[in-house]
Parts: structure tokens; sequence; C-alpha cells
């Protein structure tokens, strides 16, 4: 196997556990999602190890909310980094536009797939605004990875044109 069939692999192999991490998270009961983030407040500073136990707390909820959805993001936003490269890495005979459409559709889909998962989750629940907040992070991911492909091009065209790539 050459170095580019290895990277290719290596790439869809992140790809797939990065999808695994995120079922792994939609697959806790919300208890323990709300003391994941109840932590990450306390590791903050933001709240104290007492107040993370309140429930029904406005501003406590709040907080752990804004927690959740920054997951959501964070977690969608490399799901998308990640499913644009390895389906760029794919020999398919699409263009780019189709290719990078393909990587946030399917990104698209597997988040709704997590929110009808939730259905039986202890807790939790689709909701269908964290699908339209994945969707969006992981266009976000898209298109920086678009980005960067049009300016990685762009340098390569500028450094053949003035010859020093020969």
């Amino acid at each position: 196997m050459n170095k580019y069939e290895l990277f290719k692999r290596t790439v869809w192999i992140m790809t797939i556990i990065w999808m695994m991490t995120i079922f792994y998270f939609s697959n806790q009961p919300a208890n323990i999602s709300r003391t994941q983030s109840g932590e990450i407040l306390v590791k903050m500073d933001i709240l104290s190890e007492d107040e993370t136990t309140i429930i029904g707390d406005n501003r406590i909820s709040t907080l752990q909310n804004i927690v959740r959805k920054s997951a959501h993001f964070i977690e969608y936003f490399g799901l998308g980094i990640l499913m644009t490269l390895s389906i760029m890495l794919l020999d398919l005979k699409i263009g780019s536009k189709k290719k990078y459409m393909i990587s946030w559709m399917s990104c698209t889909f597997y988040a709704i797939s997590d929110e009808i998962h939730q259905c039986f989750i202890p807790g939790r629940g689709p909701m269908v605004r964290d699908v339209f907040l994945d969707s969006f992070a992981s266009f976000t991911g898209v298109m920086i990875i678009m980005l960067a492909f049009i300016i990685f091009r762009q340098r390569l065209e500028s450094i053949i044109e003035r010859g020093q790539l020969r």
C-alpha cells in the first residue's frame, strides 16, 4: 500500500471514529449530559461544584445549555472537516462542488439520524434546532476545507507560474 492509500484510509478511519464519538455522547442519558456540562463549567471556574446539582435555576440551565450547544457545534464542525477530506479523497468522477455538497449533506443526514437516535435515550429527545445547528456547524467545516483547497491551489499555481516547481 502506498502512502496516498494509507493517508486516504487514515482519514476515513478518523472520520468514522469521530462519528462514533458523536454517537457515544448522544447515547448518554440527559442526567449524565447535564453532569458533564456542569463539570466543564466548574473547570472553567464559572460554577461551583454545589451549583451544578441545582435543578431549576435559569442561570445554571442557560450556562449548561451553552456548553451543550457549543459541544454540538464542535462535534459537527469537526465532522464537516473530516467528511469533506474523506469525500475529496475518493476517486469520484464528479466535480469539487458536488463533493462539497455530498460532504455537507452526509453530515446533515448524520445529524438527523443522531436526533432520531436520541428518542430512545432516557431524558432526551429529537430537537430540530439541534439539526440546524449541526448542519450549520458541518457546513462551516466544509467551507473551511473548501477555502483551504482554493488558497492551496492558488499558491501552487503561483509557484508553478514563477517556475519554482520543476
